[in-house]
């Protein structure tokens, strides 16, 4: 009841107090024998408000459909796995080499939950119509999130963070799908990639792992002609890592 309580007060009031804002990142190494001394070599681990998760999952539990993202995408969604987007990957494949070619590429994206522009998520939410009382108490704990990083028993200063998902928050999957849902959206409308039968297959992904795929180079040069302009306005992609492999 009492928690009840507190979210109602916060939604009417439209702000968080500093603890549900506040997260602490722990650096843990990524493997044995690596330098000690280069950051590189640390994945940051995020503790945060369990208020602030709590939130989240209203958040999924209300407002289920006007969450919901394009069906090529296989990421963070009931009743979907990396397996059944394996699966399909591997019937397309299948299904292509055996009446012709396939250019597949894989797209990488790096660092790209850190990557999130505040300002194009919160657009995005906005034209889904989640009411404005949410929205705006969701918009404040991203704005005013802050974060301090503790190392060896001993807290840095706080600093602000001022773009990505939260990690560890239930719903920052879910925002990030979002955030790049419309690409799969101008993937499907622009005709290239492959299909089978009438379904679009040209595209698919398990939240930021994306593979293209089309049954010719001239397709495959469109679709990535889509990715570019896309990429050159939500910085997703990382062209460097990206692959792409040609099955004949």
């Amino acid at each position: 009841m009492y928690i009840s309580l507190l979210f109602t007060a916060l939604l009417a009031d439209g702000t968080a107090p500093s603890e549900f804002v506040t997260s602490t990142v722990i650096p843990i190494p990524k493997g044995k024998g690596l330098n000690p001394t280069d950051s590189a070599n640390y994945r940051g681990i995020a503790l945060s408000s369990i208020y602030g998760k709590l939130f989240d999952l209203i958040v999924l539990h209300k407002f289920s459909y006007q969450l919901c993202t394009s069906p090529l995408q296989f990421g963070f969604k009931a009743k979907r796995s990396t397996s059944m987007c394996t699966m399909v990957l591997k019937e397309v494949i299948a299904y292509y080499s055996k009446h012709g070619s396939l250019y597949c590429i894989m797209l990488d994206a790096t660092k790209a939950f850190d990557r999130v522009n505040y300002c194009k998520l919160f657009q995005e939410l906005l034209d889904r119509a989640l009411p404005r009382e949410y929205l705006r108490l969701l918009l404040n704990m991203y704005t005013n999130h802050v974060t301090r990083v503790s190392w060896n028993g001993m807290c840095s200063v706080k600093f602000s963070v001022k773009s990505g998902v939260k990690q560890g928050g239930f719903i920052s999957p879910v925002l990030f799908c979002i955030y790049i849902d419309k690409l799969f959206l101008e993937l499907s409308k622009s005709g290239f990639g492959c299909f089978i039968g009438e379904v679009f297959l040209g595209a698919l992904a398990y939240t930021d792992d994306i593979v293209l795929l089309a049954p010719t180079h001239r397709a495959m040069r469109n679709m990535l002609a889509l990715c570019d302009k896309f990429a050159s306005e939500y910085h997703v992609f990382n062209a460097k890592k990206s692959l792409c492999l040609y099955i004949n």
